[in-house]
């Protein structure tokens, strides 16, 4: 199946919905999906916070469809873009540690 991007591009993001759903509110249904697409910006600074998330899901104000790009994972061609993580553990420690672009997140096991 082609990506959510690659549907929205092509104007059939409703093809992702399960058919056998039946009837549902269609433009609730887009704009539900492009907040979501929205909120997988590649660059941090381009999504939107928890608070204009609300607002893009609760007010029917126009979603500005012009700042979209594509979703941080997408590759194209049904790849990903996802770099390499890793998970280094210690003998001394049980704690986990996970490098990702950058950011790093330590998970904190009980013993």
């Amino acid at each position: 199946m082609k990506q959510v991007w690659e549907l929205y591009e092509e104007g059939k993001l409703l093809d992702i919905v399960d058919p056998r759903l039946g009837d549902y509110p269609q433009e609730e249904v887009l704009r539900y999906m492009k907040v979501a697409l929205f909120c997988t910006q590649a660059a941090a600074n381009r999504r939107p916070v928890m608070s204009q998330v609300i607002d893009m899901l609760t007010k029917n104000n126009k979603l500005n469809e012009k700042l979209l790009t594509a979703p941080g994972f997408y590759g194209g061609l049904g790849t990903s873009d996802i770099p390499s993580v890793s998970k280094k553990t210690s003998n001394a420690s049980s704690s986990n540690e996970m490098s990702f672009a950058g950011i790093s997140i330590t998970k904190i096991t009980p013993r």
